[in-house]
């Protein structure tokens, strides 16, 4: 495979090195049909850039971006950040007809970052005249591209000058911004393509959508190094999964990203016969990141796609986050898994004890690599002490592709950071050199003076027969009379038993196999639980609605 060709000090620099020696690179938007060479996105940019001038919008803007999956993101994109002015790509409707919970959150960001300009799709009209109503002050452009461009200049842009600024996908009613300045995008960016051996050869794959740092980071690190790129809007993956990865197998497709979630979802659509009719051995790299990743997904994926040509090696645990321009941690390209059984019960008391994979305490943990170029981990006690191997704590970053802080929320940078090093708040420890993920800080729950991982609750409520398709969460709660517990909310299969029985069960089962009797379970309907932009699943949400509901339910007599 061909060496990698990023290069440049900024976005738009990288974009014109792109164009001159990958000009016939292409981006490709299988589900409009729509393409555009990096020569066209090039030149399309430019005359987008002097249109977004013309608008009022330049250096010093923090700009909305809210173009679909096709290349007039892409020339929205680029066209924004020529202009000087840095981009924050904004989530769209999941769905047709669904424009005022978009227009809500956005409204939130908006205000946040201090928005002036929003870039627009004429396709999302609906989400702009709802946005009309809710902040009149801020003015919505159309992605148009000038026709007059003449010999006026572009601004000047500086490394130093901000990029992106990348809202966190759990970000409710107080989003955070993510500050990262050209310097730090680019070198996010060169950590993905040296440490995951990316060459323009490859053929990238994608569906995550491009307001998550996986999506968007995921797609310029591809774009920007010289491969073609195809990118699917998020619902076609999530309705039409098998339509994807056949697409994936027609196209040669050699790295596809996703949470953990996704490649659960996309195996339970296929079939042996499916399968078997697929040639998926160009397949190189499945990143599986941005939520826990479960060692019986990672056993799985190599089962079922096996006949089809994917190799052991292919399914590759990462982890990251916006903070740090997406990557921390990658495996070595063409190694297979690891994964290690330790004990739950330890674990919480911050030790590490390998056990057999069938000891009654085991916990399977996947290896998430060693820190990708530039990165540098330590992992700290809550004393404040640094951890040797082998010890649980929290997981700090440090290096030049990691956010410089939160846009306008100086508090919440300062508590973020200890000198130059980033508290990500995960919990995690390392083993020859590797990373494991114990949990978030956070959602540790103590009961009894002992500490619980959500995780491992869900785990076993999660494969009780009766919950709909495996969908719970688990977080500590205390009652009126200030007992703590552990709450269970599991959705119900309306084909299953009646909700006192599945509560009944559920509650039997990780008090048998968890030895925790201080259980309550929530029996809800199907899709009830809400996710992050990332696929992880929303406990505080889900904390908020049960307590919404009781003060609004009457009270039983």
């Amino acid at each position: 495979m061909r060496p990698p060709l990023i290069s440049g000090d900024t976005l738009s620099e990288s974009l014109t090195h792109h164009a001159g020696h990958a000009p016939d690179a292409v981006a490709v938007f299988p589900a409009t049909g729509d393409r555009i060479t990096a020569r066209e996105l090039d030149e399309a940019a430019t005359r987008c850039a002097h249109a977004l001038l013309d608008a009022g919008i330049g250096p010093g803007d923090v700009v909305g971006v809210l173009v679909p999956t096709t290349s007039r993101f892409l020339t929205a994109l680029f066209g924004v950040l020529r202009t000087g002015a840095a981009a924050s790509v904004l989530p769209g409707p999941a769905s047709l007809g669904s424009g005022s919970t978009p227009a809500k959150r956005i409204a939130a960001i908006a205000d946040t970052a201090r928005m002036r300009h929003l870039v627009l799709d004429e396709s999302y009209a609906d989400i702009g005249a709802m946005l009309g109503q809710l902040r009149p002050d801020l003015r919505i452009v159309t992605p148009s591209q000038s026709t007059a461009v003449g010999a006026r200049s572009l601004p000047t842009i500086s490394p130093d000058d901000l990029a992106i600024v990348q809202f966190t996908s759990g970000s409710t009613s107080a989003p955070k911004g993510v500050m990262l300045p050209h310097r730090t995008v680019m070198a996010g960016l060169r950590a993905c393509v040296h440490s995951g051996h990316f060459s323009p050869d490859d053929v990238f794959v994608q569906w995550v959508p491009t307001f998550h740092d996986m999506g968007l980071i995921g797609l310029l690190s591809h774009l920007l190094n010289g491969a073609d790129v195809h990118a699917f809007p998020p619902s076609k993956f999530l309705r039409r999964p098998r339509e994807v990865v056949a697409y994936f197998a027609e196209h040669k497709g050699t790295v596809l990203t996703g949470p953990n979630f996704s490649y659960d979802h996309l195996l339970d659509s296929v079939d042996p016969e499916f399968v078997a009719s697929l040639d998926l051995s160009s397949w190189r790299l499945a990143f599986n990141g941005a939520e826990p990743v479960r060692a019986e997904t990672v056993a799985r994926f190599a089962e079922v796609l096996a006949p089809a040509g994917v190799r052991d090696a292919v399914m590759y645990p990462a982890y990251g986050m916006a903070e740090a321009t997406l990557s921390i941690t990658y495996p070595e390209p063409g190694s297979v898994p690891s994964v290690v059984t330790v004990d739950r019960t330890a674990l919480g008391d911050g030790k590490i004890t390998l056990v057999d994979a069938d000891d009654r305490s085991a916990k399977a943990l996947v290896a998430l690599g060693k820190p990708v170029v530039g990165m540098e981990i330590r992992i700290i006690d809550p004393s404040g002490d640094e951890c040797g191997e082998g010890r649980l704590g929290e997981i700090h970053i440090s290096g030049a592709a990691v956010t410089t802080g939160y846009y306008l929320a100086p508090e919440l940078t300062a508590d973020a950071f200890d000198g130059t090093w980033f508290r990500t708040g995960d919990l995690g420890f390392q083993l020859d050199g590797q990373l494991y993920i114990g949990g978030r800080a956070k959602d540790v729950m103590i009961l009894r003076g002992a500490n619980h991982f959500p995780e491992d609750v869900e785990a076993v409520a999660r494969e009780t027969p009766g919950v709909y398709r495996g969908h719970c969460v688990a977080f500590a709660e205390t009652d009126d009379r200030a007992d703590e517990h552990i709450a269970v909310v599991v959705e119900g299969d309306p084909r299953g038993p009646d909700p006192d029985g599945l509560a009944a069960e559920v509650a039997r089962r990780v008090a048998a196999e968890l030895d925790l009797a201080e259980i309550r379970v929530h029996v809800v309907r199907p899709n009830w639980l809400t996710r992050t932009t990332s696929g992880k699943w929303q406990r505080g949400a889900a904390r908020t609605r049960l307590a919404e509901q009781a003060v609004a339910e009457p009270s039983r007599p």
